[in-house]
Order: C-alpha cells, then sequence, then structure tokens
C-alpha cells in the first residue's frame, strides 16, 4: 500500500510516517521544512520519498497511484498566527485543502483522502455531549476554519465522489511533540525549574496519547473501505479522564518532581462559551465499535512515556 502524507515532517505526520514504514507500508510525503531539517524524520529519512513543498504547490505527478492521502498539513494552526491573524489561519486550514482536492478530482485513479480535524469544530456549548453526529458549532476562528475544511471534504464527496474520511482528534501528546502544546510546555518548564503562566486554567481537554492515536490510524486503515464518507473521533484516553488545564498542570508538576510556580492567566479564544470554561464529555462508541479501537493508555501513563522522552531530548527544547 502506498500512503502520502501531507505535512509529513510535522508532529502527526512524522509519527505516522515511522508508524507505517514499520508496519510495511510505502510511504511518501510532503512538508515546507528541509529534509536535513525535518528531525522528527531523522529514523526513516532514507526509507521515505520525501517532496520538499506546501500542500498548496502539490501536483498531480506527486500524488498519482498513491491508496491513501493523510492530509496532516496543519499549516498554522492557532498559534501564534490564528491568534493574531484569522487570514492567516484562514489560508494554512481550508487553502491546502482545497488545492489537494482539487488535484486529487483530476486523478484517473482517485486515493482515499483522510482528513485529520479536530475538536475545535464541535465546541459550542458548555457540557455538550459530542458524537460523531454532533452539529458543528465552532467558538474560534481556528475551529471555524477546522469545520470549513470539513465541509469542503464532504461536498467534493457528495459532488465528485472522491473518498473521504474525517477524523475528528482530540488533544493529543507524547514523544516529539511541539514546544507550543500545553502538555510539553508544561514538561519542558518543569523540567528546566521555570516559571509558567497558565491561560485557560480551567477550560477542560480529553488529552488522548501519541501511540493510541497511531493504533487508531492503523485500525482505520484496517477498515479504511468500510469507513469512507464518515466522520470518527480519534479521542480518549484509558477511562476518559478530562481534566481542567490547571489540573494537567498539577498532575505534570507531581509526575516531574517539579515546585515551579503556576500563575493563572486569562483565557484564549474560543476557550471560553458565553462566558464559561470549556467543559463536555465524548461519546465515541459509534466510531470504537466501527474500527475495534480503544485508547490503551491512561492519562498519567501516556504522560510518565512522555516526560521520559523529554527528558531524553530537552536539549531540543529552549525557553525563551
Amino acid at each position: 500500500m502506498k500512503i502520502w502524507i501531507c505535512g509529513i515532517a510535522g508532529v502527526l505526520g512524522s509519527a505516522l510516517a515511522e508508524f507505517f514504514i514499520n508496519k510495511g507500508f510505502e510511504v511518501f510525503g510532503n512538508d515546507i521544512i528541509r529534509i536535513e531539517e525535518a528531525w522528527r524524520l531523522e529514523n526513516v529519512r532514507d526509507k521515505i520519498r520525501y517532496v520538499w513543498k506546501s500542500t498548496l504547490d502539490i501536483s498531480k505527478d506527486d500524488v498519482k497511484n498513491m491508496d491513501i492521502i493523510i492530509d496532516a498539513s496543519l499549516a498554522v494552526t492557532d498559534r501564534p498566527l490564528g491568534i493574531s491573524s484569522p487570514f492567516h489561519t484562514v489560508i494554512g486550514n481550508i487553502l491546502p485543502a482545497l488545492k489537494l482536492l482539487e488535484v486529487v478530482k483530476k486523478l484517473d485513479k482517485k486515493p482515499i483522502l483522510i482528513y485529520p480535524s479536530s475538536f475545535n469544530a464541535l465546541y459550542g456549548k458548555v457540557g455538550e455531549v459530542y458524537t460523531e453526529d454532533t452539529p458543528i458549532a465552532p467558538a474560534s476562528v481556528y475551529g471555524w476554519t477546522k469545520a470549513a475544511a470539513e465541509e469542503l471534504y464532504r461536498t467534493y464527496y457528495r459532488a465528485y465522489k472522491i473518498p473521504i474520511v474525517i477524523t475528528r482528534v482530540g488533544s493529543s501528546f507524547g514523544e516529539r511533540g511541539r514546544s507550543d502544546e500545553l502538555p510539553h510546555r508544561l514538561i519542558i518548564h518543569c523540567l528546566k525549574n521555570k516559571p509558567f503562566i497558565l491561560k485557560s486554567p480551567f477550560a477542560k481537554r480529553l488529552w488522548t496519547y501519541m501511540g493510541d492515536v497511531l493504533e487508531f490510524y492503523e485500525k482505520l486503515i484496517e477498515k479504511i473501505h468500510d469507513v469512507i464518507g464518515t466522520t470518527l473521533i480519534c479521542a480518549g484516553n484509558k477511562g476518559d479522564k478530562i481534566v481542567t488545564n490547571l489540573e494537567l498542570a498539577e498532575l505534570i508538576k507531581k509526575l516531574t518532581n517539579s515546585n515551579i510556580e503556576i500563575k493563572l492567566s486569562d483565557y484564549e479564544p474560543g476557550e471560553l462559551i458565553n462566558g464559561k470554561p470549556i467543559d463536555f464529555k465524548i461519546d465515541a462508541s459509534k466510531t470504537r465499535k466501527l474500527l475495534g479501537w480503544e485508547p490503551k493508555h491512561t492519562l498519567e501513563e501516556g504522560l510518565i512515556k512522555t516526560i521520559k522522552w523529554f527528558k531524553e531530548n530537552i536539549h531540543r527544547y529552549v525557553i525563551v
């Protein structure tokens, strides 16, 4: 099987690349980082076909004869330009999806497109129980762009018969994580013994360990033809423990034996809904039944593995 990963040098893209190579797949991909500087791919550089270009520059020749394309090119996402510049968030999340869909539309052999979306497309009500069928109700510009990209994929599925699967990925963490993701920022500050300014302290998140995310995508690939046209939920931990950002901070302090000062700050865009912090539950029973997937790691177990990796690789990260 041939798999193309857009954004292959990123956190999700690189993890999927190494995972699928170890499973015996042929892996191809593109990103805007020079391959020599794509440190997350250092274990598999000589085993993938890497194209140094953005998804906006993808051509038919790049992706022809692929079986599956995973659009993990998150581009600008929500930090920092998604907060200060909605314009860049729109460019980063919608235009690459449109370009990829247009390219695939012109292929004689159409691969299956997998779009990793975000729970940010759903946040709209405090106390909502999120399922695969919950209506889109974004509370931030970033969430709106993810929701718009979802609808773009669904439109091309209906209008042009392009086979698609949308996966709403919950808040994830793990080895090689980005330094702007909350668990990794907290771990870095704890290991470097630096005080931390915690935004959105009482907003809640359902954190998913990357090892479980990868197994989700393995199950998805195995059953891909049974789930075309559907929206699936890739989120959860063993027990589906949902915590506030402050509870996460205190847990990481405990697991790293740190006594750093945590200073509470204001709420980021989309973290308050009608003046109340984000609070929700999930019911992903439909997805878990379809794929036969369950997260294996508790939040604590995933964090212990992540902390161990960061201790060994702390030289890669700096606090400015």
